[in-house]
């Protein structure tokens, strides 16, 4: 597999990727933890949480923004998104959409005894979930059912071409976000509202969980292991906090359990020592470390569990 087809399958976007990374291929790590609340969005709008460190492990209770009814062993669970739901790079692969045996579903699905449907696709723009097949693979949306109990879904950096700049960006002293930037981050607000409430009407009684992307680049600072100039940087964490101030401007209000690793506080990008890092940086190696600039194995336990709390909390 190609990075052109796991990060950027739109027709439009495959050429530069596919010049960039051909031969590419990602990996995975492990550990714990949970969610926060801060942020340069408004803090009014993110769901609170407490964060405490227990043995080198951040624990947390996330208070979410709507309430969970008790899910049942056996409970349909859809995952839904992109490759950072999909655990790129994460062994066990499976599929051409790069779904990990260890991505954050599979998790949840195993600690809470659901019966998992992965639908996650790297390269997924929102349309794909919604009504737009995606290569062989159908649109996502038509795998919930009203007798879907959980969707999960973390989706929308493919549309505003993020992921394509973050790999892009690798040592390159022209990084520059795309030309039409706000156009289509404009596109991408009205879709991700659209799509959830289709979500809604697919499974009217399921329990709606967006995921935010975890942050790829720490405030304020660089580090060689990014691989990027500091303008590179500087592109890659402007986009990457306007991915996340339309999650918590658009998607919050409508009603969802609302997880955002992307707050958490402290550096938890590759800038950090290595037990802290949940996604990973310019250099990998193929199953062990994860994709460039994705979410490593470490990252996936850490949103599954905070998942898992938002869904368990009392």
């Amino acid at each position: 597999m190609t990075l052109q087809v796991l990060i950027c399958g739109n027709g439009r976007r495959r050429g530069t990727l596919r010049r960039i990374a051909i031969g590419l291929a990602a990996t995975l790590i492990v550990a714990t933890i949970v969610v926060s609340s801060a942020g340069s969005a408004s803090s009014a709008q993110r769901a609170t949480t407490d964060v405490s460190v227990s043995g080198g492990v951040l624990r947390a209770q996330p208070v979410a923004a709507a309430t969970s009814p008790k899910l049942k062993s056996g409970d349909l669970y859809v995952s839904l998104g992109t490759s950072i739901a999909s655990g790129y790079g994460i062994s066990v692969q499976s599929t051409s959409c790069g779904r990990s045996s260890r991505d954050y579903g599979q998790l949840v699905g195993q600690q809470l005894h659901l019966h998992l449907v992965d639908v996650s696709c790297g390269a997924a723009v929102i349309p794909n979930v919604v009504d737009t097949p995606q290569g062989s693979n159908p649109p996502q949306l038509t795998l919930v059912t009203p007798a879907t109990k959980l969707v999960t879904v973390a989706v929308g950096g493919n549309d505003i071409d993020y992921n394509a700049t973050a790999v892009g960006c690798d040592g390159s002293t022209t990084c520059a976000a795309p030309a039409n930037l706000a156009a289509l981050a404009a596109t991408m607000r009205t879709n991700l509202k659209a799509m959830i409430e289709k979500i809604k009407a697919a499974a009217p009684s399921a329990t709606i969980v967006f995921v935010t992307y975890p942050r790829e680049v720490p405030a304020g600072k660089n580090c060689p292991a990014l691989g990027y100039t500091n303008s590179a940087a500087a592109v890659v964490r402007s986009m990457g906090q306007m991915l996340e101030n339309a999650f918590v401007q658009v998607v919050k209000p409508l009603g969802v359990i609302f997880v955002d690793p992307y707050v958490v506080p402290g550096d938890h990008t590759v800038c950090a020592p290595p037990p802290q890092r949940w996604t990973q940086g310019a250099k990998y190696t193929f199953g062990v470390t994860g994709f460039a600039h994705h979410p490593t194995a470490l990252g996936h336990r850490v949103m599954a569990q905070m998942i898992v709390k938002a869904l368990t909390k009392k």
